[in-house]
């Protein structure tokens, strides 16, 4: 608390308001009236500007008396702009509507203003026409689109997990609404749990993410529902090989709604080719807006989806079933035209309960996260040179975790309290040099663990088109996950840290420089380094063990290690010649090391990618025809072969042979490498349009291997590989109204 103290003592010291006309509004889009985030606004030939909030809301404080040229831009969006006469003392508000450029986007005029910009270390930014335009291995997916980006790896195919810069996929905060989503798959991994139609934007910080965040050691994927349409009714709906999808949206009273809902059919087309998968899925999301006043809105949002695996057989009872239910109010007030606020309240469920049944026993392992969470966000805009940011969050924690055996069972059972509080200044230093310094203190019950996280940015502008930038944080975690990769979420099992579990903690280095905007591309190049203390990884002794031991604590069943992670990223976002997309490179190498733990050898995880190349781009050709063309390229992931074989006895007295392993990932599988093709025609009526669509996954069909086994049966010891995807057409319709 001293810590906080001192920076908000320094912040007042150094802060004053000042006088002079005020401008201020929200930026919405004209053809929906959602808001634009992330939206220019500045007074032109002059220092004065700023850009939106997530709600759209922009302020410029300080302006001197006279007549100006006010603008607002947004990419991809007409310009507006208004001749504005302030009188020193004006507190102007001023509300406007962008309308979308109807034209290619190479097309598009560039308004950069350096006044616009804040410090953005390892962002980036994705629309749902981004989400739609990454090839569909099925349909589209919000994070096959992420995974699809410079520096963020991926295990397999058939993972949604996110390995960001060097980092486990527990280690990334995931929001929806600003809400904690713990188990964003469906499908075993091969899906994410949100519809794309559902969502409006995402915003992916890869590290060095600012003080209002915490809680998680490597990044912050913000997803943001759509408020709904606020001019008239619409809708969409979608029919693909497994599944179909419909969301609506529309005006109601002073506000907007928006449903959208997902289900599969993936048993009913087993069954009409004779195949037993009795499993599906489904997901929803809600979201309701109701402007109270002018300075006044509140919103409820819900997101529930569930996954079921029920096998039913003479020898083998199988039960999966694993699910979110997310939901929150959230109140926007504006105190006045320089204090913004933004208040949720909101809960998180995730929840898996497994049964295996065997002839003579059956196994169940269950686990449950609760998390009811009270935030508040406010931003305070005394001068044009500083912006204040500063809030507090409030978690009420419940973890339950099961296994058992026939009678013999272990459970741990935990609840915890996590408080913080934060606050940061965005800081004009001058007109080319911006720092951005913030704290959060945090405090998690279990363990009475009080922690400090400095946070700082740097950005030096040298030219309207070109920065660099320097980041430094520190980030600490209070809960940890064990996964199961091969079955993607249906076991997974969170716990929280206590007495004998300290929390672990990170520190971000990031260096960067930033080229553009310019009308056919823009280009970011960023280092980072990243060493991790009192990581955390679930003990193998411990899962064979833990059913026999009823004074289990939390420190036995974990194993606690240290690492780092470094390397480069490069990302070329282009609008050329009417393709647009990215082009990424990643080269980046992780190590983790653990005493008690592969001879105390350091070895990279199996997420580590030395090199990782992807291409993403959309063309369109004419006459409703588009096409789009992504291509991915990874080294080899680590893997560890075996060391020899040797007898055991299995459960049944039998004595069979066993390969032992090696090293610990000392060798790598080959590399990676998929190229994907998707064709779309668009037909519009009066009233609605129709897209059919096809797609070519693995092209060329290369063999990626996913699994290395070893067939120890026969006198020579074999292998064989368990590919991934192989070339592979997929088609489905899309029909908007």
């Amino acid at each position: 608390m001293r810590t906080l103290m001192m920076m908000g003592v320094w912040i007042l010291v150094t802060v004053s308001v000042t006088v002079g006309a005020t401008v201020s509004g929200f930026v919405r889009d004209a053809t929906n009236g959602e808001s634009l985030y992330g939206a220019n606004v500045f007074l032109k030939e002059t220092r004065f500007g700023t850009i939106t909030n997530e709600k759209g809301y922009y302020v410029i404080t300080g302006i001197p008396a006279g007549e100006y040229e006010l603008v607002w831009s947004y990419i991809g969006y007409l310009p507006h702009t208004m001749i504005v006469s302030l009188p020193d003392t004006a507190d102007r508000v001023e509300s406007v509507e962008l309308t979308p450029k109807a034209i290619a986007m190479e097309a598009v005029e560039v308004e950069a203003d350096k006044e616009a910009y804040e410090v953005t270390p390892s962002k980036i930014s994705l629309r749902r026409i981004d989400l739609k335009n990454v090839t569909q291995v099925v349909e589209a997916d919000l994070f096959r689109a992420v995974q699809a980006l410079p520096g963020v790896a991926t295990l397999s195919d058939f993972s949604a997990g996110l390995y960001v810069r060097g980092g486990s996929a527990d280690q990334n905060l995931i929001l929806l609404d600003d809400i904690d989503v713990y188990n964003p798959n469906h499908l075993f991994g091969f899906f994410s749990t949100f519809n794309v139609d559902a969502v409006k934007s995402v915003e992916l910080q890869k590290g060095g993410f600012p003080a209002r965040y915490g809680g998680r050691l490597s990044s912050l994927l913000n997803v943001y529902n759509r408020e709904g349409n606020r001019k008239e009714f619409q809708g969409v709906t979608r029919l693909s090989v497994i599944s179909s999808s419909l969301t609506m949206d529309g005006p109601w009273a002073k506000g907007s709604w928006m449903v959208s809902g997902r289900h599969t059919y993936i048993e009913q087309l087993a069954k009409a080719l004779n195949l037993n998968l009795p499993y599906k899925f489904y997901d929803a999301h809600v979201r309701l807006n109701y402007d109270i006043s002018p300075t006044d809105r509140v919103s409820f949002s819900y997101y529930g989806g569930n996954d079921r695996l029920r096998w039913d057989e003479e020898t083998l009872d199988l039960t999966l079933d694993w699910g979110n239910q997310n939901g929150c109010v959230q109140w926007t007030h504006l105190f006045n035209s320089r204090l913004f606020s933004h208040f949720v309240l909101g809960g998180s469920r995730f929840k898996s309960d497994n049964i295996i049944g065997l002839t003579n026993i059956e196994f169940k392992a269950y686990n449950k996260i609760d998390d009811l969470s009270v935030k508040g966000n406010l931003s305070y805009t005394p001068s044009p040179a500083h912006v204040l940011d500063f809030g507090f969050e409030t978690k009420m924690l419940d973890f339950v975790f099961l296994r058992a055996a026939s009678d013999d069972q272990i459970k741990f059972s935990y609840e915890g309290t996590y408080h913080a509080a934060y606050i940061q200044d965005n800081w004009q230093v001058s007109p080319v040099l911006r720092l951005q310094p913030g704290v959060r203190l945090s405090d998690y019950s279990e363990g009475n663990y009080l922690t400090v996280s400095p946070r700082i940015s740097a950005e030096y502008r040298w030219t309207d088109k070109l920065a660099t930038h320097l980041t430094y944080g520190r980030y600490w975690q209070f809960l940890n996950l064990v996964s199961e990769e091969e079955i993607g979420g249906a076991a997974d099992a969170w716990f929280p840290v206590d007495e004998t579990l300290k929390p672990g903690f990170a520190d971000h280095y990031i260096c960067g420089v930033k080229i553009g905007p310019y009308a056919d591309f823009d280009l970011e190049i960023e280092a980072y380094y990243k060493p991790y203390a009192r990581l955390v990884e679930f003990s193998d002794e411990f899962g064979r063990s833990a059913i026999d031991n009823d004074n289990t604590e939390l420190g036995d069943a974990f194993r606690t290690g240290e690492g780092n992670a470094y390397g480069i990223d490069f990302y070329l976002r282009n609008r050329w010649q009417g393709f647009e997309g990215w082009i990424g490179y990643a080269w980046g190498k992780t190590i983790r090391q653990f005493d008690d733990y592969n001879q105390g050898k350091a070895y990279p995880p199996q997420y580590d990618r030395r090199h990782h190349v992807v291409l993403m781009q959309d063309y369109q050709l004419g006459k409703g025809w588009r096409i789009n063309i992504n291509f991915k390229y990874g080294s080899g992931q680590p893997t560890t072969l075996s060391s020899g074989r040797g007898p055991i006895m299995d459960g049944t007295g039998r004595i069979i042979d066993l390969a032992y392993p090696g090293e610990k990932n000392r060798h790598r599988l080959p590399d990676y490498q998929r190229l994907d093709i998707g064709l779309f025609w668009t037909k519009h009526f009066t009233t609605w349009s129709i897209e059919p669509y096809l797609q070519l996954i693995n092209i060329y069909n290369h063999e990626n291997i996913y699994i290395r086994q070893y067939d120890t049966s026969t006198e020579e010891t074999t292998y064989d590989d368990v590919t991934m995807l192989p070339r592979l057409p997929t088609l489905g319709i899309n029909i908007n109204f």
